[in-house]
């Protein structure tokens, strides 16, 4: 799992003094150079885990950063990768705690119950806090699953969050999409393409499952 450097510029201004959950350990695939241009600190700490990810240099190491900027990082996964994640199945219900940041940096898509994951993470954001999805819709068996984008549009907005940011993105270009084009029929998404999400808790109301749009306009219509 990891965080490329249009996912460390969107984190950026809500991490410092901030208590963050990571489902799954959120590599940061910046270089040295731009972490301290995000953040003005001169990151020391860096772990060999750059081939895991196609890039063949040393990474900043996460959970030493956030503790530069204040933050405090706390990490959910199947296993110890790197020997401080809190050991649990996203497959399952959990109450994880209460967070003013979750990260999601693609791990939904790899837990076969993915809705569950979603929810779990969800559930962990303070009312105010924010969660941040980085999630396939054209990656073929990167993981279980492909997202499409009215899925994360749906539960939130069903649920009453705040979308601040919501994009299609591939390795070159992001691309915002309105609420018309979430809904659509899009046979123009390029390989490898995500969906990113940047959601605001605004209230402490019991989450729920959605219905897809379009079938709860046609409810509606009723």
């Amino acid at each position: 799992m990891a965080l490329a450097l249009h996912a460390v510029k969107a984190l950026a201004p809500h991490l410092k003094g901030a208590s963050v959950l990571s489902l799954g350990y959120p590599d940061i695939l910046c270089t040295v150079e731009e972490v301290k241009e995000i953040f003005g600190v001169d990151p020391k700490a860096t772990i060999d885990a750059g081939g895991q990810h196609g890039v063949h240099r040393p990474l900043v190491e996460t959970k030493a950063l956030f503790e530069m900027i204040g933050a405090t990082l706390d990490c959910v996964d199947i296993f110890q990768w790197r020997g401080f994640e809190r050991v649990l199945d996203l497959n399952e219900p959990h109450e994880i705690g209460a967070f003013d940041l979750v990260i999601d940096p693609g791990t939904s898509e790899h837990c076969f119950n993915v809705g569950t994951a979603v929810m779990n993470g969800a559930r962990a954001v303070k009312p105010g806090g924010r969660i941040y999805h980085s999630l396939p819709m054209s990656m073929v068996n990167h993981g279980f699953y492909n997202v499409c984008p009215t899925a994360l549009w749906d539960f939130y907005g069903q649920n009453g969050w705040e979308l601040e940011l919501y994009e299609a993105r591939n390795d070159k270009l992001g691309t915002s999409m309105p609420e018309k084009a979430v809904h659509s029929r899009n046979t123009k998404i390029t390989p490898e393409s995500g969906v990113i999400c940047m959601a605001r808790r605004t209230d402490d109301r019991p989450l729920r499952w959605p219905v897809q749009h379009k079938y709860l306009q046609m409810r509606v219509a009723k």
